[in-house]
């Protein structure tokens, strides 16, 4: 399973009802939604996977994991292409 990591020295600042964030890695500033400034909180604490985000928002939110898991999943590829995160692929089930 895949799990994955905010990248060092990224910044997260709201303005308004979004947030923007800094990637050194892209060098750009990428807008978010409150979804994905949540799951960069969740990345910040350490290395996870989407289950394990989705637990994290649960907990926070008082709500069911599964709630979360279409924004979690469907976060990650925008997350990585500005930079934000990193990818972790886990080859231990792989043959």
């Amino acid at each position: 399973m895949d799990r994955y990591s905010r990248a060092d020295g990224v910044l997260v600042e709201p303005i308004g009802h979004l947030w923007a964030a800094y990637s050194p890695l892209s060098g750009e500033t990428t807008l978010l939604n409150d979804e994905g400034a949540a799951i960069l909180e969740v990345l910040e604490l350490g290395l996870r996977d989407t289950s394990g985000v989705c637990a994290a928002l649960a907990e926070d939110g008082g709500q069911d994991p599964d709630c979360f898991a279409a924004a979690v999943s469907s976060g990650w590829p925008r997350l990585l292409e500005a930079g934000l995160v990193q990818r972790l692929i886990d080859d231990a089930g792989a043959s």
